[in-house]
């Protein structure tokens, strides 16, 4: 027997016949309609239901990813313009938001890129590279770990994950690499060295380490980066923010 599910609907085919199907009600409830009373049938369609929605139930509470652009400038306009030329080159995202200038830095903050670290990163390498400016890729990866990029002019100057291995298994050169360079970010940013010293803590686990978002807010707070613990859904409501459409 064969159960194939179509949306919120299941069939159960036997010899290329459909013998049963099942569908989910909005209250949480299924509907059975056998082509003859099997129980066999039955219990094929409702494990199919219970199994679907523990995988839905596991993709709610999965960790996510979110995070954001930093460029070092205050002028807005220019950040609007580069972010409309490039993102639709990057990948493809419907909606970029656009920060005012706070604290010497604008904020950019993407459909894509904020769940996906990888596009993060290319999104930060194509402004840097187009700006010639200081830029900060930073966010929580998975629920888990702070990650931090640091480019200038494109080329990556310092990067940090806060459980180096958090990807996977690493050399011990590699991970050693993703410690962060007090001095560097010290140079970039104007930050204390000992302060970033002092925060940017790496561990093995994270459960060896603040809760994420408590460590990226200490970090931020330290580098001079605000609205990094903002989420894309939430960008647009930051005061006069800018909302680019490429679609």
């Amino acid at each position: 027997m064969n159960v194939r599910r179509e949306g919120d609907s299941f069939s159960a085919e036997e010899s290329g016949e459909v013998v049963g199907s099942a569908r989910q009600t909005p209250d949480g409830g299924v509907v059975l309609e056998l082509s003859e009373p099997r129980e066999g049938v039955a219990l094929a369609l409702l494990r199919a239901v219970a199994a679907a929605r523990a995988e839905e139930v596991d993709a709610e509470e999965a960790p996510t990813s979110f995070g954001s652009v930093h460029l070092q400038t205050d002028d807005q306009g220019a950040v609007v313009q580069a972010v409309t030329k490039l993102v639709p080159r990057v990948f493809r995202s419907r909606t970029t938001i656009v920060s005012p200038p706070r604290n010497g830095w604008i904020a950019v903050y993407d459909e894509v890129a904020d769940r996906d670290p990888r596009q993060l990163e290319r999104l930060g390498q194509e402004l840097s590279n187009a700006s010639g400016l200081v830029v900060f890729t930073i966010g929580v990866e998975g629920g888990k770990a702070v990650h931090y990029i640091a480019l200038e002019r494109g080329r990556i100057l310092d990067e940090y994950v806060s459980v180096p291995d958090f990807r996977g298994p690493l050399p011990p050169g590699d991970a050693v690499a993703l410690r962060a360079n007090p001095t560097v970010v010290a140079r970039l940013t104007g930050a204390s060295a000992a302060s970033v010293r002092a925060v940017a803590r790496t561990a093995a686990s994270p459960d060896e380490l603040p809760p994420p978002e408590d460590l990226l807010r200490e970090l931020s707070e330290v580098l001079g980066l605000e609205g990094t613990r903002i989420r894309f859904e939430d960008a647009r409501y930051v005061p006069d923010a800018v909302v680019v459409d490429h679609e």
